[in-house]
This record gives C-alpha cells, structure tokens and sequence, in this order.
C-alpha cells in the first residue's frame, strides 16, 4: 500500500501543473456551466442583453446594437460579439449557449489568475488557492450565472493588469511581449465596457509601478509604441465604423451620457446615485464564505502596517517591494483600493460595478490561505475566522429551518413555492459547516480550505436549481405568457405596456416592436389612447393596482380583460 501510495505521489507531483489544469477545468465546469440553462432569462439587464445578440445575430449588423427595433448606442459590441459567435457554434440561440460567453469569460479569469499568481509567487499551490477563491466567491458566481456585461470588463481588464505586472517576474527579453498582451487585452476591456477599459488599467498599473519605483518602464518606446499601435488595431475599427454611421448622435450618446455625464453626476446620466461606501458591504458579502477571514486579513494588515511605519526611518523604507510576495501583495491592494475608490467616486453606482475589484481580492484572500495550507501560518487567524464563519452559517440554517416549518403568516404566500429549497438549504447551510468544524478539529488544513469551496459549490448547485428560477415567478413569467399571446395572434397584434418600467422579457415572446408607456400622467394617457387607437388588433399589460386605480376613470371602458393573474392583468382591444 505505501509503494501504491509513493508512486501516486511522484506521479502527482510530476504533473502537477497538468493536474491543476485539470481540477480547476472540472471545477469551472461544475461551478460556472452546469445548471446554466436550467432557470429563464432574467428579466434585469440579461433580457435587454440576450434579445440584442439575437437581433445582431439574425440581422449581421456587427457594428449597431438594436433594441426594440431601435439604434442602441451606449453600449461597446464585444459583448453581443461574442454572443453571436456562440450562436454560430452551436447553431441555436437557446438559454444556455447565450450565458455560455459569459460563463467561458469567467473561465479565462480564473485560469488566468491561476497563471499569474503560480508565475510572479514561484508556487503553482499559490496559484491555485487564489483561482478556486475567486471561482467560489459569492457575487462571481452570481454575475458568472447571468448574461451581462461586467463579466468581460472584469475579465479582459484584470488580464490588461495582469500582463503589465508580470513584465516585472518576466526575463527582460520576454518583457516587450507582456506589454504587448497588457495592451492588447486593454482594447478587448475597452470593447467590451467603453473608455473606463482604459482608465482602470492605466490606473491600476501605473500606481503600481510607481510603488514599484519603475515608473520609467510604462514608457519605453520598445514597449508602448508597438502596444499602442496594438491598441488601435484592436480597439479603433468598431469605433470609426460606428460614427460614421451614426455621427454625433453616437459620440453624445456613447461618450457624453454614458462616460462622463454618468460618472460627474447621475442626474445628466441615468440617476442610480449611492452613498459613498455603498460598494463597501457588497464586496464584503461577495467574497462570501471568505468575508470573516477577509476582515480578519484586512485588520492584520492595517495593524502590520501601522507598527512597521512606527518603525520605519523614513515612507521609503516603509514601502518596500523587494521580495515576490510583498510586491504581490503591495500591487493586490493597490489594485483593490484604487478600483474600489474610482466606483465610489462615480456618481452613478451600480452593484454589479463591484465585480472589477475581485481579482485583487482573490489574491488577497488567496495569500492568507496560502500560508495557512502550506506553511502553517496565520494558524490562529484563520481558526477563528473560519469557526465564526462556520458558527454564523449554521445559525442561519437552524433558523431557516425553523422559519420554514413555523412560518409567519406574512410569509406564507412565499414559502409555499420555496418550501423544498428551504429544506435543502438548511441541510446545507448545517451540514458542510459541521465537516468544516471537524476538518478544525483534526487540523487538516487543506481539507478545511475545500470544505469552504464545496460548501459554495453545493450553494451553486441549490441556487440554479431553486433561486433562479424562482426570480421569474415574481410577474416575469406573467408577462411573457401575455407576450405569447400576442406573438400567436394571427391578426399580427401590436403590444403595449403602461404604467411600469420597460421589460425586455416581453421580447423573448414577441418578435415586433414593444411600445412601452412608462409614467401614468396626463400626457403619458394621452401617448395611451393613441397607441390603442391604433388600426388592429391591441393588446395592453398593465400592473394590477395601475388596472385598478384607472379602471373608474373609464381609461379601459373599451377594452376586454384577456386574462389577470397575482400581478399583471392583460387587456385587448
């Protein structure tokens, strides 16, 4: 047994590096493609994205976005590119070919910072602990689960930075060709999220090297003219096409709007203005189930660097990066902080901005684990953390579970079409924490890193299977059953909405142009009784109480009731 056991032993450590591809591959799978085309599209930004990929795919203008039959200008196209080529490939535009991008983007993220971390750390174990963080973490799963466009500016940017770091761990003749990919991963962030694939790279990168004190590498001719020739190649084309097609309507939408305006002030943009700190508690819950020992790692930290400024001569000194790790580490922070700073001082804040900061995070949370797994250090640290970590999931299992079967009334309503998933959820939430507890108390420490990462595996799974799904529920799936019935009219019906915010998941349903009534004064009634006067066959969706408090004002005394369900109620003329 113990020859068996030696020769699996030399085999992995022989191909250990093939073997970490390998379990990372299987993980990626299993975290980020299975159940994806298990729940329906969501009706947040998912729908309004998806729909306009299949009108770039059946209409092949790869330069103008449409929506609703209309010119979308304020977004870059890499999204509904890649999109598209996933149509080609699989020859369908179902549910799961349009998240696979978006689940193949997070992939490359993660595999990409497995490179990274094994390469500048000299430690492919590293590497690996920092991708499974980053792959298990909470809002990542999440955001890697719906088709929208923050996955590829998180991906392609964090790549951008990635490069231009590892210039630094590279010989000097390979240098000129990290900067080449740092430039040109850089054009793909900018096509995939505008100008700000720009501005967070060159800040991120250019902070560094500066508490690197290399601050005259970024500019090299060797390297920066032929990356910015890159740049142009990659970026340009897409841009120059569509301003010629569109002008000035383009650049003031595209540009003005949604670049500047957005950022100065959220009135001129689209609104969304949040405190300060809101990204503060998003992130500490994203990193979910590493937020104890993120905070415990973040009050070390201050602690270390308070005491080692108190001993230091001079800031000099006290900023020193001559090791692999403290360079590693010094750039992580300074790639967390200034990201998370930059979106705080924007002022239109959206949560799913959050996502750009997780790969520092990853290395962060990642360096903590890493000690603790292989070298036994931060022993106490990580102990603490992880039984506070442990001992709150477990709470709220039990709790879960004594909601579940002694429910408020209030609550009734909602449980009776979440009772299984509650089941599962509290098993869940009780279980794994429990082997965690056991992995502590026989100080196994690789196996309590694994528990973390099985636990939100296993919430993965309970979320495609319950959570998602159940989104939809909520009037979404009411409002594509009335689509449907208007797409099967054989009198070609027009659809309108009135009185709430504009639903793409109509489009999944109908294939013609939506008229979205949005607001329920004077002048938005008068838009209403035009629509309905409209030659044809009519239908109308409006919201139950909007149904209600209208209705004895004779708004709808022409009309007949198709069918009312617990939120929408479908009118026709």
């Amino acid at each position: 047994m113990e020859k068996v056991y030696q020769k699996i032993k030399v085999f992995c450590t022989k191909y250990s590096a093939a073997l970490n591809v390998i379990i990372l591959g299987l993980f990626c799978y299993l975290f980020l493609f299975h159940n994806l085309g298990l729940y329906p599209l969501i009706d947040v930004d998912e729908t309004r994205y998806v729909n306009m990929s299949r009108d770039m795919f059946f209409l092949k203008d790869y330069v103008t976005p449409y929506l609703n039959f209309e010119n979308f200008l304020e977004k870059p196209p890499l999204y509904f590119w890649l999109n598209v080529i996933a149509y080609h490939i699989f020859n369908d535009t179902n549910v799961f070919v349009s998240r696979f991008a978006t689940a193949l983007i997070a992939t490359f993220s993660v595999f990409f910072t497995y490179f990274f971390a094994a390469k500048t750390m000299q430690s492919k174990a590293y590497g690996l602990i920092c991708a499974f963080v980053l792959l298990s973490s909470a809002w990542f799963l999440v955001l890697s689960h719906i088709a929208i466009l923050d996955m590829g500016f998180m991906a392609f940017s964090a790549a951008a930075i990635y490069c231009a770091i590892l210039s630094e761990f590279s010989k000097e003749s390979n240098k000129k060709y990290c900067w080449y990919f740092a430039w040109f991963f850089m054009a793909l962030s900018v096509l995939a999220k505008g100008l700000i694939g720009i501005i967070i790279p060159a800040m991120v990168v250019f902070l560094s090297f500066l508490a690197f004190r290399k601050v005259k590498e970024l500019f090299k001719p060797i390297n920066i003219i032929p990356g910015i020739i890159i740049f142009l190649l990659v970026a340009m084309p897409w841009h120059i096409l569509v301003y010629k097609a569109h002008g000035m309507a383009w650049f003031n939408d595209y540009i003005v709007k949604h670049h500047f305006a957005r950022f100065i002030d959220s009135s001129m943009g689209l609104g969304r203005k949040q405190p300060f700190l809101f990204y503060v508690p998003i992130v500490l819950a994203g990193v979910m189930p590493w937020t104890v020992s993120f905070i415990w790692q973040i009050c070390r930290g201050i602690k270390s660097a308070a005491k080692n400024y108190r001993a230091a001569k001079s800031p000099k000194v006290w900023f020193t990066s001559d090791t692999n790790d403290k360079k590693i580490i010094l750039f992580a922070v300074i790639y967390a902080i200034s990201t998370l700073l930059f979106f705080s001082a924007s002022s239109s804040k959206l949560p799913t901005y959050a996502l750009a900061i997780f790969p520092a995070l990853s290395l962060i949370i990642g360096y903590f684990w890493w000690g603790y797994v292989c070298f036994d250090k931060y022993t106490k640290n990580i102990k603490a953390s992880s039984l506070i970590t442990f001992v709150i999931l477990i709470i709220a299992g039990i709790a879960g579970a004594v909601v579940n079967y002694f429910p408020p009334a209030a609550l009734n309503m909602y449980l009776d079409k979440f009772e299984s998933f509650s089941t599962t959820i509290c098993v869940w939430f009780t279980v794994l924490p429990l082997i965690g507890c056991l992995c502590l108390i026989a100080k196994n420490r690789a196996l309590l890193f694994i528990s973390n990462v099985i636990f939100m595996l296993g919430v993965m799974f309970i979320s495609t299977a319950y959570v998602f799904p159940s989104i939809t529920t909520f009037g979404q799936n009411e409002l594509e059953e009335f689509a449907s019935i208007a797409a099967n009219d054989n009198k070609g019906a027009q659809l309108v909405t009135f009185g709430f915010a504009r639903k793409y998941s109509l489009m999944n349903n109908f294939d013609n142009k939506i008229t979205y009534i949005i607001d329920t004064d004077a002048k938005d009634i008068d838009e209403l009784n035009t629509a309905m006067a409209k030659k044809g066959k009519v239908y109308l969706i409006v919201k139950n109480d909007t149904y209600e408090y209208f209705k004895p004002q004779g708004i709808f005394k022409n009309l007949e009731v198709v069918k009312q369900y617990e939120k929408y109620t479908l009118l026709a003329k």
